[in-house]
């Protein structure tokens, strides 16, 4: 699947997501702190670029068991070629560029299944549910990936308010990390994992996600057919 984000196109195979890398959020989600990554997969059917809706799926919006779905903003490194078994101190030789990532999540759907030992694969893989953008910075146009303000406003209210500085896993780790168990390869995601204050989004509400030296995407939240 080929995707243009700004004025530069990718092909990317899977995005790889990292969960609870904010202290902060994994507190909030009443989970441990992880020693290593923890990571999961969204699918690039998840895609969408700035300015397009998010869609809430009626199925989720008309059944009480499934009717919270919830905004993530993260931090989002595209890659530039092969990784396979790197060492951190290669990390940043594999990074193309970075965007700005939303990881949006059923998140009564991932509570359900995750009390009954499943996987979160249904509540992450939703169209347009990986919202990103608005442009790929290139990766020596950013000093330091671990210094920039994240923030996510719904409706001109700020939700999400954090710096990638308190990620507790830095991105040349994550690779090295991700890369002993998958093959990235060029036009590949990788999200960093998102701060405190995820929420409930609701048909009707504009999204706003930012992260300095990157810029905003703005979204609309529909309901879906």
């Amino acid at each position: 699947m080929t995707i243009k984000i700004g004025n530069k196109s990718i092909d990317p195979t899977k995005i790889i997501c990292l969960g609870r890398n904010y202290i902060d959020h994994a507190k909030e989600m009443e989970a441990q702190i992880p020693k290593s990554p923890v990571f999961f997969v969204k699918t690039v059917n998840t895609l969408v670029t700035n300015g397009n809706p998010i869609i809430y799926p009626k199925l989720l919006y008309n059944d009480e068991n499934y009717n919270r779905v919830d905004h993530e903003v993260e931090l989002a490194c595209v890659i530039s070629k092969t990784c396979k078994n790197i060492q951190a101190e290669q990390g940043y030789e594999f990074v193309e560029g970075y965007s700005v990532f939303l990881d949006i999540t059923a998140r009564k759907m991932q509570i359900s299944d995750r009390n009954i030992n499943l996987p979160w694969y249904r509540s992450k893989n939703f169209d347009s549910f990986g919202p990103i953008g608005p442009k790929i910075v290139p990766f020596d146009a950013i000093i330091d990936p671990h210094n920039l303000n994240i923030q996510l406003k719904i409706n001109g209210e700020t939700r999400q308010q954090s710096n990638t500085k308190h990620m507790i896993f830095k991105i040349p780790d994550i690779l090295a990390y991700l890369s002993k168990f998958i093959t990235l390869v060029s036009g590949d995601i990788v999200a960093t994992g998102t701060p405190s204050g995820v929420g409930p989004i609701q048909p009707g509400d504009t999204i706003e996600a930012s992260i300095t030296q990157i810029g905003t995407i703005t979204h609309k939240v529909i309901l879906g057919e």
